[in-house]
């Protein structure tokens, strides 16, 4: 359904709405509070498309092989970091650690044994070495002892090195037990699923692909003719500049702060990848959500500019209601980006000048009448019709 239908639609409906309210009585007039579009001097801004993306993705991937058992999680899921999502058959790796945990105790006896045999050895080498102090050892015995000390400290010196090796063998074997249990390694959403219950997993096989949902960005491409800009702002403010970013999904725009540019271009687009760190303390960001980005230009341009409160939105888009010689008319408008609490935009059909509806235009149709109780923060007093006469904003004419 295209948005031109979709405007058409909305109109369409208005209208029929208006034309309602006007056979049964209709409402009194709208009490409202009028402000001028204005063509102001500003910093000019292009327009480049972009994304959210998440800076935290994983194909989460099986470290061990096996049968799965279970698997413990489907598309849309929410995971936590560290919670399982899938169980491998952990009886053999079961059995693994078992044999290891005997091997080092058998190994740490060994240990034992060959200290009480060095300490032996010794105190037999100690004995014949008093002896020989005497002048009554035999020679022969004393080479005997010697030999045996240094025998029995190589066998204690493998015995540790053995124990080593079975410590090893049995950390190893408590991982591979470890792993039969797939965790998620940081908070998700769980995107796609890989694998099912009493499949068998090679080791390196996806089991499934997480996102993180809260530490996301905006990717924007930038022609290389805009980066001076980008990079002026920040020269100038100290900081990152900030970019306007607005979501189709999302009715007000959001702040970005320019992270970095990655510093390679695409070799057909010559576009630079640029990234951006978005402001969404409600959490209203997915990935993959397509996102139009504004980026300063560094040149000046004279634009028409509304205040945000005149701004409305419906299912075609936004639009702001003007004064038409006293009643509301209704004019689509596409916003460009935000000034403070105005908003720079582009209208067939308002111009500098027109009077915008900013208060009172919540409920408002177009051909109702207006009660003006204020232009631009002055009050007035005037009835329906007998407002300071408002031409009629140009069909085809473009702020």
């Amino acid at each position: 359904m295209s948005p031109s239908f979709l405007y058409k639609f909305s109109i369409m409906t208005i209208l029929l709405i208006a034309q309602s309210a006007r056979a049964q009585g209709g409402p009194p007039p709208a009490k409202v509070y009028l402000e001028t579009a204005k063509l102001e001097t500003l910093a000019d801004a292009r327009a480049v498309t972009g994304e959210i993306r998440s800076r935290h993705t994983t194909d989460l991937a099986s470290q061990v092989a096996g049968l799965a058992l279970e698997v413990l999680i489907e598309e849309g899921d929410q995971v936590q970091q560290g919670q399982p999502v899938a169980k491998l058959d952990a009886h053999r790796a079961q059995l693994e650690y078992q044999r290891a945990q005997a091997q080092l105790l058998s190994d740490q006896s060994l240990i034992e044994q060959r200290q009480a045999d060095l300490d032996q050895a010794r105190r037999d080498l100690a004995r014949l070495e008093e002896l020989d102090a005497r002048g009554s050892a035999n020679p022969a015995q004393l080479d005997q002892a010697q030999t045996l000390v240094a025998s029995r400290n190589a066998q204690l010196a493998q015995a540790r090195a053995d124990h080593a090796i079975a410590q090893s063998n049995l950390a190893l074997a408590e991982k591979e037990l470890s792993d039969m249990t797939i965790t998620a390694p940081f908070a998700g959403t769980v995107i796609s699923k890989h694998a099912e219950m009493g499949q068998w997993i090679d080791r390196g096989d996806s089991i499934c692909t997480i996102v993180s949902m809260t530490d996301l960005e905006a990717r924007i491409d930038v022609p290389q003719s805009l980066l001076p800009a980008l990079e002026l702002a920040n020269d100038n403010a100290g900081t990152k500049p900030n970019i306007e970013i607005i979501l189709p999904s999302i009715p007000d725009p959001m702040n970005a702060t320019v992270h970095a540019v990655v510093p390679q271009a695409d070799a057909l687009s010559r576009l630079f990848p640029v990234r951006l760190f978005v402001d969404d303390p409600n959490h209203q960001l997915r990935p993959g959500m397509s996102l139009t980005a504004m980026v300063p230009t560094g040149t000046q341009a004279d634009l028409l500019t509304v205040s945000k409160d005149a701004i409305l939105r419906n299912a075609a888009g936004e639009y702001v209601y003007y004064n038409n010689n006293g009643a509301a008319a209704l004019a689509p408008i596409t916003r460009l980006f935000s000034v403070g609490s105005r908003v720079v935009i582009r209208s067939p059909m308002i111009r500098p000048g027109v009077q915008v509806v900013i208060e009172g235009n919540e409920r408002m149709y177009p051909t109702q009448p207006m009660t003006i109780q204020g232009i631009d923060g002055t009050p007035q007093s005037k009835e329906p019709g007998n407002a300071d006469q408002q031409p009629a904003a140009e069909s085809g004419s473009e702020g």
